[in-house]
């Protein structure tokens, strides 16, 4: 993906730049336990991309949108971690890379109950 043609040379950032950036910053928001991960796919194992987490980038124009699925903590208002996620992952991979992030879309697909707590043990 082009970010920018300079008089240089052409500058590239890998999509598992953005991954990794949109990762780390949903894992900065308060309420997230884990970014999910999709399942064992014997076909990932022969793969230079070793990462599993369930984060897509789509790219249009030089404009990402990133979508990623996340479990959250209980307790946490869950719209509430969905908007800061939002805004942290197209804060910090605009700032970081340079690239116009249109939009982040965040989904929940699990809870995580602190262990002992009433909802595992019924």
């Amino acid at each position: 993906m082009d970010i920018e043609k300079a008089k240089k040379g052409t500058l590239r950032v890998s999509q598992n730049v953005i991954i990794t950036i949109t990762k780390n910053a949903a894992l900065e928001v308060e309420g997230v336990s884990r970014i999910a991960v999709r399942s064992l796919d014997i076909m990932k194992l022969f793969s230079s991309k070793l990462d599993n987490s369930l984060i897509n980038i789509e790219m249009l124009d030089g404009v990402a949108k990133i979508s990623l699925s996340i479990v959250v903590l209980s307790g946490y208002n869950v719209m509430s971690v969905c908007e800061q996620i939002q805004e942290k992952v197209k804060s910090a991979v605009q700032s970081m890379t340079g690239v116009t992030v249109s939009k982040v879309n965040v989904s929940v697909v699990d809870v995580d109950f602190p262990a002992g707590s009433a909802e595992e043990n019924s």
